[in-house]
């Protein structure tokens, strides 16, 4: 199953580095080109992508016992932060693809930017996990360390982490509601 889920994780990986690349451009420039070719492949870019993404977190759930995978600390944070990645990434798409082109007006194009550079960053660490778990670190790692986390150490999230996310997610719904004009009912 392992050179499967290899095959499986690069081809989304490259697709969401395009999307970045492709909202990196979208953020900063309003050219017609940037615009069209924004329009006309960021959100297929990112289903296929975002998909090849759960079919790799799929097969790489397959390669060793479920048992091993989840008692071991690298197999646990490689599945925290390849969750991660899935979610952050879908998020993008269903904002592109809900909001459309309004999205690049005002501070939604710094949300699409940070969102991208956020699951880019997540991307990259996943597989960096991926290469240790094969006996393969990457450099990576050690600027990771240089942020305080060894990846050999399982990550927490603090408690006061948690509860801005909370914070943050509450008050992105009701803000969402308010300007769709609809209520909680």
């Amino acid at each position: 199953m392992a050179p499967y889920h290899h095959m499986m994780a690069h081809f989304p990986i490259a697709l969401m580095s395009l999307a970045f690349l492709l909202i990196l451009l979208r953020t900063f420039t309003s050219s017609e080109v940037v615009s069209k070719l924004e329009a006309n492949v960021l959100v297929y870019g990112l289903v296929v992508g975002v998909a090849g993404g759960v079919a790799a977190l799929a097969t790489g759930l397959l390669i060793w016992p479920a048992e091993a995978t989840v008692t071991a600390t690298m197999g646990r944070n490689k599945i925290l932060i390849a969750s991660w990645t899935v979610a952050v990434w879908t998020i993008v798409l269903a904002l592109r693809w809900r909001i459309g082109e309004k999205i690049w007006e005002g501070a939604g194009r710094y949300l699409m930017l940070g969102l991208a550079a956020f699951g880019t960053i997540l991307a990259a660490t996943t597989g960096t996990l991926g290469g240790h778990l094969l006996g393969s670190p990457s450099r990576l790692s050690g600027v990771l360390n240089q942020f305080g986390w060894n990846v050999y150490q399982t990550y927490f999230t603090p408690n006061w982490v948690v509860a801005v996310m909370i914070v943050v997610g509450i008050a992105g719904i009701a803000l969402g509601f308010k300007a769709g004009g609809r209520r909680l009912t």
